[in-house]
């Protein structure tokens, strides 16, 4: 009896482990089916979006560098007052400065695949008053110091992807006095490149800078070369900084018909397009200096900047 009850005890143990086993066994095999699924989905999406990435690219090729025109705009106004009191270390110990300046740039681009139109401005302006006694009630008047006026205007056809066929018109001239006199023309072609989107540097070989002035000043147009760098970039979140350099190399009288301007800003934006601006400038023109010792001019601002 013994020997039976021992016999049914070994052989449920041995039905209860296969049981197990086979149970273990269904549950693997599940779960590599479980993982064999999940694989394949996986790599059905990466089919997917393969294939979503080509037809994105393909898009993005159909659509131009910038859509129709790009517009930027900087103010800096400047303005100083000094007002001296029986201050004997200057010549007029009693007497009133007051400084007022302005610099406005601006630029209207259209760049296109096959073709890119640029347009610039510049305008700077200045006036100082002295008040040799302040407590006279008539002073002197507001006399014009800083006075700039500058239009570009750039036309390219692309024959590589940086480089092009380029023409530049460029007047330059005053506003508060003596307007056009003289005044500056720059008429010419060549070439463009643009290495990358936010510097151009133009070479034009074949222009014609063109003065205008009264006879009796000793101006005179030549023949000779343009060229133009101008870089843009914004530094940093609310740092913007910008440069321009634009002259003329005459193919006549270098050292007494040639010209070079160069003018660098900055602005640091502090709330809504508000913030503080630089500006430095340097010019070399023989021809505007005919009768002082240096041919070299330079202006400096800063003040209350606004950006658009």
């Amino acid at each position: 009896m013994k020997k039976t009850y021992l016999l049914l005890f070994v052989f449920g143990l041995f039905t209860i482990s296969y049981s197990l086993e086979a149970q273990e066994v269904d549950t693997s095999d599940a779960g590599v089916q479980l993982v064999d699924s999940l694989n394949s989905r996986i790599a059905a999406l990466k089919s997917q979006i393969s294939t979503l990435n080509v037809e994105l690219k393909a898009t993005e090729a159909l659509i131009p560098p910038t859509y129709g025109w790009k517009k930027a705009y900087t103010t800096t106004l400047g303005f100083s007052s000094t007002t001296l009191n029986n201050w004997q270390l200057n010549p007029n110990p009693n007497s009133t400065t007051s400084t007022i300046m302005a610099s406005m740039s601006g630029s209207l681009n259209k760049i296109e695949k096959k073709y890119f139109w640029r347009n610039s401005g510049i305008l700077s302006m200045g006036w100082q008053k002295l008040q040799i006694d302040k407590d006279e009630p008539e002073g002197s008047e507001f006399q014009p110091t800083v006075d700039v006026f500058q239009i570009t205007s750039l036309y390219g056809r692309n024959i590589t992807k940086n480089l092009a066929l380029s023409a530049l018109g460029e007047l330059r001239t005053t506003i508060i006095e003596n307007a056009f006199n003289p005044g500056y023309i720059d008429l010419g072609a060549g070439l463009t490149w643009t290495p990358i989107p936010n510097l151009v540097a133009v070479f034009h070989p074949l222009n014609y800078n063109i003065v205008i002035a009264e006879e009796a000043l000793m101006y005179e147009s030549s023949l000779g070369t343009k060229f133009v760098v101008d870089y843009a970039q914004e530094v940093i979140k609310g740092v913007k900084f910008r440069s321009n350099l634009s002259g003329f190399a005459s193919y006549s009288e270098f050292n007494e018909l040639s010209n070079i301007s160069w003018i660098s800003g900055i602005s640091f934006t502090a709330f809504k397009g508000i913030g503080v601006g630089l500006e430095y400038a340097l010019r070399w023109a023989p021809q505007e200096t005919q009768m002082v010792d240096s041919n070299t001019q330079s202006y400096f601002l800063i003040g209350l900047n606004y950006s658009l």
